[in-house]
């Protein structure tokens, strides 16, 4: 009777995403979310699942719940023909769910560099070629040997390594190997006949975007890169989100699970490109804000849910990679996250703040990563004034109708000609799929040059537009009560991504002006803002001066730095030691700015306008 009552109980949800179908079996009354997260399928859930974004929207056939008020709200007349919001649908029987590729993923656009932009490496992993021979006098032991011979008289050895090395002995007393070293301890040995390079990852943990290059640590040479969304906005676009959802130890570990997984599909595309074997790589340093870093390591952010909002740890961490066994590298390789600063703002920033002190920037100078957490940092002389603010994922393409990462297939700019109308410019000359951060930018500012939108962030009504002729070569359409401006065939900016791009902008504009006030400085002293983020080094600056996301007081230089904290993070692991050495002195200049404490809710709303 209870193996009926159970077998009652239990519901099969059946997803089908394009060519890919994946089952589940779930408890009745479970949330149709929860149920999709399971099979690891990444909805827009941008509110965390509490029915507020409406964007969970999914095409059904089968036993659900009645629809909540939420969902008719959001939905109305398109409840009859299936639609329902995953968040709220509760499963009451077999049911089958057709989701759309959300999930856009692919090869990165924004690694092209090289060894030659990070100068003279001394990466702390090192593959060297070494000839013993036990005939050689004076040694008391072969690892005292290998020692004189590298003279490195303080290198310890792993067992493993110390295994490797005796089992490559010969028959005439001699060894012919390459030795893997880590700083000042030796991990594994390989025959003479092996691939003499040794590589590592560095990976971006965005909060919208996932970022990843794979890195010959022999030439400093990036030799693949990947980027995909981050499966983790199935649980809200914005790091409180994660962190609610991140409260239980159950959705701690299915958000560090997911995570992790998404890690380890980007270490095997950016293989397979490279033709890299795994027992090559290393290295594993990771990036993130500090909620990321501590979901990575399965640490609850519970400490960031109250004030004063204070993170578990602030210092780089480090573990082996055998301890993550799902990731693709050596089992002894290190895995390290790059140290944080304070409260939201994390590994990133400390990576990006390292990667433009390197570039000898003009000082006073403005950096600033538009991302979902939105930090800035603002150096001195004699110190670094850093904050965050909320700026949400507009920027990284995320809670954008068309929005997706910079791979091939994203408009990456909007220009304008005069005899044939919008001109979309996209990665891969491919067709266009949708629009990563620069190309949303691009689109806005040009739409706001064009007169198409108003101070307040209105699309104009067609009617009131008097220019004829720009009306012929552009298409502004209504559809189920929102305006948009059709850019590409499937490809529209709409009025709500207009007011997500207003939000995102907002925040930054009003963390500057706070920012800047603290270090008694008027936007017009500074020499250069530079501008870091996911999607590319091909912002234009024009187009951010255009959107008013900068102090119109501003007269300095913008420069677009590309995905300026993986570039960091890159820097930091092809420098080694000597590297994270010197960002200690460096951490020791930074001042945290609670921008909460000084009005910024106040001029958050004055910045949201487009004037």
């Amino acid at each position: 009777m209870y193996m009926d009552m159970d077998r009652y109980n239990v519901c099969v949800v059946t997803c089908k995403q394009g060519a890919t179908t994946k089952e589940v079996h779930v408890e009745r009354g479970t949330s149709l979310l929860r149920a999709l997260r399971s099979m690891g399928i990444v909805l827009d859930a941008g509110c965390g699942g509490l029915g507020k974004c409406g964007r969970c929207k999914v095409m059904t056939d089968g036993i659900l719940g009645r629809p909540s008020q939420i969902e008719m709200k959001h939905l109305g007349e398109e409840l009859d023909e299936g639609w329902r919001l995953a968040c709220q649908a509760t499963v009451e029987g077999d049911v089958d769910v057709y989701v759309d590729i959300l999930d856009v993923g692919g090869k990165a656009r924004f690694v092209d560099v090289n060894g030659d932009a990070f100068g003279q490496i001394s990466p702390s992993v090192v593959k060297e070629k070494i000839d013993i021979d036990l005939d050689d006098k004076g040694a008391t032991s072969l690892r005292d040997l290998i020692c004189s011979i590298l003279g490195k008289p303080h290198l310890s050895f792993r067992p493993e390594a110390l295994a490797d090395i005796s089992a490559l002995l010969s028959d005439i007393g001699t060894i012919c190997a390459y030795l893997v070293t880590i700083d000042d301890q030796c991990i594994a040995a390989f025959p003479e006949n092996y691939d003499k390079s040794a590589y590592g990852f560095v990976c971006d943990l965005g909060t919208t975007t996932l970022s990843m290059a794979l890195v010959d640590l022999s030439s400093g040479k990036v030799v693949s890169g990947y980027t995909k969304t981050n499966p983790q906005k199935s649980y809200g676009a914005d790091v409180i989100s994660r962190i609610s959802a991140a409260l239980s130890s159950e959705g701690l570990h299915e958000m560090r699970s997911v995570l992790l997984e998404s890690i380890s599909e980007m270490m095997r595309h950016c293989l397979k490109e490279a033709k890299v074997n795994k027992k090559d790589v290393f290295e594993l340093l990771v990036l993130g804000n500090t909620v990321m870093e501590h979901i990575f390591w399965g640490i609850s952010p519970k400490s960031f849910a109250r004030s004063p909002y204070l993170p578990v740890f602030t210092d780089g961490l480090t573990s082996e990679a055998s301890n993550f066994p799902g990731l693709l590298m050596h089992p002894l390789g290190r895995v390290r996250t790059v140290p944080a600063i304070a409260r939201f703002v994390g590994g990133d920033m400390t990576a990006l703040l390292f990667e433009l002190m390197s570039l000898n920037p003009k000082l006073p100078s403005l950096v600033i990563d538009l991302g979902t957490n939105g930090e800035i940092g603002l150096v001195l002389n004699d110190a670094i004034f850093v904050t965050s603010a909320a700026a949400g994922p507009a920027f990284e393409g995320g809670a954008i109708s068309c929005g997706m990462p910079a791979t091939d297939g994203a408009i990456y700019a909007l220009h304008w000609d005069e005899k044939y109308g919008l001109k979309p410019m996209v990665l891969g000359n491919t067709k266009p799929k949708g629009m990563c951060g620069s190309g949303i930018i691009s689109a806005l500012a040009l739409f706001i040059r064009l007169g198409l939108i108003e101070e307040s962030g209105r699309i104009k009504d067609p009617e009131s537009i008097k220019d004829e002729t720009l009306l012929s070569k552009i298409k502004i359409e209504d559809e189920k009560n929102e305006r948009k401006i059709i850019i590409a065939e499937d490809v529209a900016l709409t009025q709500w991504d207009i007011r997500q791009l207003q939000l995102a902008k907002g925040a930054i504009y009003a963390a500057v002006e706070i920012l800047t006030e603290e270090a008694g400085l008027n936007a017009d002293a500074l020499n250069a803002i530079y501008l870091a983020g996911s999607f590319g080094s091909c912002l234009n600056p024009k187009d951010v001066m255009d959107i008013r996301l900068l102090p119109k007081a501003f007269k300095g230089e913008v420069v677009a730095l590309g995905n300026g904290a993986l570039k960091g993070g890159l820097r930091l692991l092809l420098k080694g030691r000597k590297a994270f050495e010197d960002v200690d002195p460096m951490l020791s200049k930074v001042r945290y700015v609670d921008i909460e404490e000084r009005g910024f809710s106040q001029r958050f709303l004055a910045s949201l306008f487009f004037r």
